[in-house]
Parts: C-alpha cells; structure tokens; sequence
C-alpha cells in the first residue's frame, strides 16, 4: 500500500514535536475519535497511565478502517513490543524516536513488512528455533495443504482474518480455524511468528538503537 496520510492517536494535549517533525501534515486526534481515512498509517501512543497495552492496540486496529497500525511506547521493552505485535500492530517504536526512523518504519510497513527491534527479533528467533525444528527456504510450507498455505502467506502479508475471508471466500470462523491447524503443524505460537517464518529477514526490519 502508498501511504499517504499519517494519523496519531494520542491522550497528549499537544504531539511531540519530533512527530510533526517527520509527518508535518498529520491529524492529532484521541483513541476513539478516528474516522475513515483511506491510505493512513495509524500511530498509537500507548496510555502510559494504563497497563492493558494488547487491548489498547487490538481497539486502534479494530476501529483503523482497515490501515496499518504502530504502537509508540515512552518506555519501550521486549515483552511490550510482542504484545503489541500479537495484538496487531504492525511496528513498535519509541515515542522519542528521531524522524528519521518514523519515515523508515513508513517504508517498510508499506512494502508489507514488520518494524521489529532487535531484542524483540532475538527473542522471536530464539522461540521459533526451539519450537521447531531448521527447515530450507523452499519445503518449510510443505506440511500445509493449499489452503493452509494461502491463509499463512495472506497473514504473513499482513492481512486480517476478515480480509483473508473476504478474498478467499470463506468465513472468519473458517479462517480461524485454519489458523489453528497452521500453528500446530508449523509449531508457530501466534501470527507474528507465522510472519518471521514465511518472510524470514526480507519484510522485518531491525530498528536502529538511537
């Protein structure tokens, strides 16, 4: 997808310079206030005042319209970072980021990629080792049948169960089901997993340490 509008969604009164820096035209608003806008990249930043940061990321993608979400945390770490991903953000950042990094991660989301810091993407690689065993580019979708196989690389391309319904012309429940299977035959825990596996290195970009 072409981005071509930026949204953040913020509990601030004012956005942090940094984030008008890089996307000078972008639209300030509350969690809740978001309207259809076609093109966006969503920008949430997490309530520091709140702990449930999985939920707060699976209501700015549920209420999205369908754009890419990413999470900006102040204090960002590894286990945040996976529940934000899990939830369904498609990049975890620092709130402080430079702007820079911010049009970095435009880049790679909207080639389909994953922004990932490097700490996350060690832990991710390091639980994919242990759960299943080393497979070569070419057969590691092998144990799927052709459905399975196009579930896993419609979610791999960042698509969500309701979409994945829609072009395959199935139900969401369907979907989920299909989910399950590829989980258990590929020995993934969650989509995020499912997603480093079938891209491998190709659509994840580490994130710079600033």
């Amino acid at each position: 997808m072409a981005i071509s509008r930026h949204i953040f969604l913020t509990q601030r009164a004012e956005p942090l310079p940094r984030w008008q820096e890089a996307f000078p035209d972008a639209e300030i608003l509350k969690p809740g206030a978001m309207a259809a806008r076609p093109d966006a990249l969503v920008w949430l930043h997490l309530d520091p005042t709140r702990a449930d940061v999985a939920d707060q990321v699976r209501t700015a993608v549920s209420t999205a319209f369908g754009n890419p979400v990413v999470a900006l945390s102040n204090q960002p770490n590894d286990s945040e970072g996976l529940a934000c991903l899990e939830a369904g953000a498609v990049g975890y950042i620092s709130a402080l980021a430079v702007p820079d990094m911010m049009r970095q991660v435009v880049s790679v989301v909207e080639n389909g990629g994953l922004w990932v810091g490097p700490g996350l993407m060690m832990r991710l690689r390091a639980a994919l080792s242990v759960q299943r065993p080393s497979q070569g580019e070419a057969d590691k979708l092998t144990a799927l049948s052709q459905r399975e196989k196009e579930v896993a690389l419609a979610v791999a391309a960042g698509a969500s169960n309701k979409e994945i319904a829609r072009i395959m012309g199935i139900t969401e429940r369907t979907v989920k089901a299909h989910l399950s299977a590829i989980f258990e035959r590929l020995k993934v825990g969650n989509r995020v997993q499912l997603s480093i596996l079938v891209n491998g290195d190709r659509q994840t970009v580490n994130e710079a340490v600033h």
